[in-house]
């Protein structure tokens, strides 16, 4: 009687101790599905943001959705329109499109984009309407509905007056632009202004998010793969060199609510997707900006920088798998001991009897 009880502890035993080997592999699958989750996104986040966005899109979209769909929007639909009068702009002869992909990369036909204001952006102007038509189709480039929002816009005319870069989709295809009224800061030069446009039936697209040379936040739509981010990344690479512009980081991150962990892998992305010959000057010296702006450690900023190819910090998975395995091992030990306690008892209560 005594080894059939003692036998049973034992066979208990064993199962809890197999049920909490088979508890910690489920953990430690899902941390890894987590983590190539995390890749997955950026794999399509991160290359889109940096030069691959545009050979994926155009090489997917420009040919194959174009080569299905192309045909009957081309020609048929193919147009966008700009409403000069409501904008107010007097005494025009010629009104022109300059269009490109925000990611800088050509068009489908792997060819440049027109020239600023040649005769492949000349619009089609009714004066007596005050609409201005361009024809997509002048671009050389194959449109689709499908698009994203993956291009840039820019309305002029020949007496200097232009519109602020308006960021555009397909869906934008057949409606209009209007200037707003609203004078935004040149993001290059802060001395000049911008005048603001925004699509009538697309409120999702208009101008373009950028941060200006003087600190100042303008515009409120970005292009495919850009965030607040990587906004705050571009600034950083661009004005690393120049204090009185890094001066204003600090102020900035609050404004945009970034940490400088976030910040320090786009720019660590970007620097290594543009194979930029100055990426390791060029990352301390944004790592001490950061650390200057936020309070923190400049190594310490590098070292925990979450780049989106990561999903995160290494750091914070492998915790989670540590975690895991020592639930298991204080599982199984626990067993341990309640059998070996139980075996006990009936030991001694056997010699009692």
């Amino acid at each position: 009687m005594f080894k059939k009880i003692a036998g049973l502890f034992l066979a208990a035993t064993l199962m809890i101790s197999s049920a909490a080997i088979s508890v910690s592999a489920a953990e430690v699958d899902t941390d890894s599905a987590v983590a190539a989750e995390g890749s997955s996104e950026v794999g399509a986040e991160g290359s889109s943001e940096v030069g691959a966005e545009g050979s994926s899109e155009v090489g997917a979209e420009g040919s194959s959705e174009v080569g299905a769909e192309g045909s009957s929007e081309v020609g048929a639909g193919n147009e966008i329109y700009f409403d000069v009068k409501s904008s107010g702009w007097g005494n025009i002869k010629t009104i022109y499109c300059h269009i490109w992909k925000a990611d800088g990369t050509g068009t489908s036909e792997g060819k440049d984009w027109p020239a600023w204001q040649g005769k492949a952006e000349k619009c089609k102007y009714d004066a007596s309407k005050g609409i201005a038509t361009y024809d997509l189709s002048q671009t050389g480039h194959k449109f689709s509905k499908s698009d994203g929002k993956i291009y840039c816009v820019i309305f002029s005319a020949n007496t200097g007056m232009q519109t602020y870069n308006a960021i555009m989709s397909g869906n934008c295809i057949g409606d209009t632009l209007y200037c707003t009224g609203n004078k935004l800061e040149n993001p290059e030069d802060s001395a000049k202004t911008a005048i603001e446009a925004s699509w009538r039936n697309n409120s999702d697209c208009g101008a373009e998010r950028k941060i200006t040379s003087t600190g100042k936040v303008i515009g409120n739509a970005f292009p495919e793969g850009q965030t607040d981010v990587t906004m705050m990344a571009t600034y950083l690479i661009q004005y690393y060199e120049d204090p009185a512009k890094t001066d204003l980081t600090a102020d900035l991150m609050k404004e945009l609510n970034l940490t400088a962990e976030e910040v320090m892998g786009a720019v660590n992305d970007k620097l290594a997707a543009t194979a930029n010959k100055d990426a390791d000057k060029i990352s301390k010296a944004v790592a001490d900006i950061l650390a200057k702006a936020t309070g923190g450690n400049a190594e310490d900023i590098k070292k925990n920088a979450k780049t989106p190819s990561q999903g995160g910090t290494t750091n914070n998975t492998t915790s989670t798998v540590k975690s895991g395995q020592e639930t298991t091992i204080f599982i199984v030990f626990g067993s341990l001991m309640l059998a070996a306690a139980g075996v006990m008892f009936l030991t001694r209560k056997k010699r009692e009897e």
